[in-house]
């Protein structure tokens, strides 16, 4: 039988102390709390390889315990924490939405669309490129005949078919070389195509109420048109005839004032 070191022998007698296998005597010796019987073998003083092993794999165990980690207060802080109720979930999912709607509701209508709104949009859409934003023309640096400070009340006196003519078939139309409005015009007539400038036709490209809303718009704020409340109220009346302030659901907006 091979001979077993001693230090192992008292290295085992402390672990089965420690595990409370044994009893420590304080002399360096020790009582097994369930000891076997001694005199049965008649020669082992010590203990055996078996009690060796056992409280090797205690030792183990025991290492293991003693070298488990700590586990970092981050971690224990994230697993702790209060959580988020599912039911709240849908909350979340809803509420841009919700401003979203809110903030829908809570913005002023769109102003109504007049006469005079819609003609100024059809000018400066259509004809300030020639006539410039304020209808000064050619004397203000613009291609096309001025159409401020009454010019257009002295070639046109009237809101008649002959301007609206003019609006629609343009130089071309009524022909280069022929006089168009007023011929008694302070200054003499005016000639098709005299400027060099044709006057381009808008009969396919704006609608008839579109054409009557930009007359309208200089011949009363462009050429400065003096009219009364009632007058006012027949040319509103004709623009709505021509389909002018309908909405998509058929209504009608204001009107020219």
């Amino acid at each position: 039988m091979t001979e077993v070191p001693e230090y192992l022998f008292e290295r085992s007698r402390q672990r089965r102390v420690a595990l409370g296998l044994l009893e420590d005597d304080g002399g360096g010796g020790a009582v097994a709390s369930d000891s076997a019987d001694s005199g049965s073998s008649g020669v082992s003083s010590g203990p055996s390889s078996a009690d060796v092993i056992a409280a090797a794999k205690a030792d183990a165990k025991l290492e293991q315990v003693t070298h488990t980690e700590i586990e970092p207060e981050w971690v224990t802080a994230a697993n702790t924490r209060t959580k988020i109720p599912m039911w709240v979930l849908p909350i979340m999912f809803f509420l841009p939405l919700w401003a979203f709607v809110y903030v829908k509701m809570t913005e002023p209508p769109p102003e109504p669309v007049t006469a005079m709104t819609e003609g100024a949009a059809t000018y400066a859409a259509q004809c300030a490129s020639c006539h410039g934003g304020n209808g000064a023309g050619s004397e203000g640096g613009g291609v096309g005949r001025p159409l401020y400070n009454g010019e257009v009340l002295l070639t046109f006196p009237k809101l008649d078919a002959e301007l609206m003519l003019w609006l629609t078939v343009g130089s071309e139309g009524i022909g280069i070389g022929n006089p168009y409005g007023a011929t008694d015009r302070p200054g003499g007539a005016h000639i098709s195509g005299e400027t060099g400038a044709n006057m381009p036709g808008f009969g396919g490209v704006l609608t008839e109420y579109k054409i009557y809303s930009v007359a309208r718009y200089i011949r009363e704020v462009l050429s400065g048109e003096t009219l009364s409340d009632d007058e006012i109220a027949v040319r509103d009346a004709e623009w709505e005839e021509l389909g002018g302030g309908k909405d998509v659901s058929g209504g009608h907006g204001g009107g020219g004032h």
